[in-house]
């Protein structure tokens, strides 16, 4: 089974920080021979007077220490993300900055002069809400005509969610087993296109992880599959009338059960009026006059 490790951001500072002035990377700067990095307007300070890494001691250039510096957006960009507020609050300090000296406002990029908004440079927070769009994983779709009328059954299937990005997958399962009474006999994937996702992904992950743009919701899918270890243990107790009772619930209907997300998902502006009844995603769950989709 796989078991997570959480990491603090404290364990992550020795290749975040500037060993200049002691903060958070800002304008993240690296020197081309060694690959140490600065913040921009610290290494070239510290290279005015010297043409030495201030780690290392290996020499930038004989002459011109500026020439063998390059700006690390990459880094940066990873700042940034790990690093909750930073981004905002860099933005912050840049506007009053220029604010208060609107005579060199005309230079330099939107982001030098801190009009980037988090949304632009695609940074999420935890307690940002995302809109995301959950439907029914079809594999076998056809092509033509069927394929066209499908599509048509999958948007109206489609159904729209408002979560904290701090969400995880499980809790987007246990709410997707809850919200259609899936039995225990059944396991539920939620997925990305046809990539499963791992149940410790937080929307903020997948966000990440699958570059999504903020052009539309979030785009997950999900499906519902007998389980197979579970369906043999109910064969194999099949002794009496109450042995399928008997047989211990799904993995995810009992692991974390306290564990909420930090706010519950929200469908009571976002999803879609019900104009005509659907037709249930997984028609060969028992039940069927509970089969209804997300209502």
């Amino acid at each position: 089974m796989h078991r997570t490790t959480r990491i603090k951001i404290t364990e992550l500072n020795p290749h975040l920080m500037c060993v200049l002035c002691g903060g958070y990377f800002i304008d993240a700067t690296t020197i081309i021979e060694c690959l140490h990095s600065f913040c921009k307007m610290c290494i070239v300070r510290y290279l005015e007077t010297s043409k030495y890494c201030p780690i290392c001691d290996v020499q930038v250039h004989k002459t011109k220490p500026l020439l063998n510096i390059r700006s690390d957006k990459t880094l940066q960009d990873i700042v940034y993300k790990l690093v909750p507020g930073l981004f905002k609050n860099e933005m912050k300090r840049r506007r009053d900055f220029y604010a208060e000296h609107p005579v060199d406002a005309s230079n330099g990029s939107n982001e030098d002069r801190g009009e980037v908004a988090d949304e632009d440079k695609r940074i999420i927070t935890d307690d940002e809400i995302i809109s995301l769009s959950i439907e029914f994983f079809d594999q076998n779709r056809l092509g033509g005509i069927l394929e066209d009328k499908q599509s048509k059954d999958q948007v109206a299937n489609k159904r729209y969610l408002q979560c904290p990005a701090a969400m995880t997958v499980m809790h987007l399962r246990k709410f997707l087993r809850s919200k259609m009474d899936i039995p225990n006999t059944y396991q539920v994937e939620v997925m990305y296109e046809d990539e499963p996702l791992k149940d410790y992904y937080t929307l903020m992950d997948i966000a990440y992880i699958y570059t999504w743009r903020r052009n539309g919701p979030l785009p997950l899918k999900y499906r519902v599959r007998p389980n197979c270890k579970k369906m043999k243990v109910s064969h194999a107790q099949q002794d009496g009338p109450n042995s399928a009772g008997r047989s211990g619930p799904e993995s995810d209907s009992n692991s974390d059960k306290a564990g909420s997300p930090a706010g519950a998902p929200s469908t009571s502006s976002s999803l879609p009026s019900p104009g005509t009844p659907a037709q249930s995603p997984h028609p060969q769950l028992p039940h069927p006059q509970r089969q209804n989709p997300l209502s």
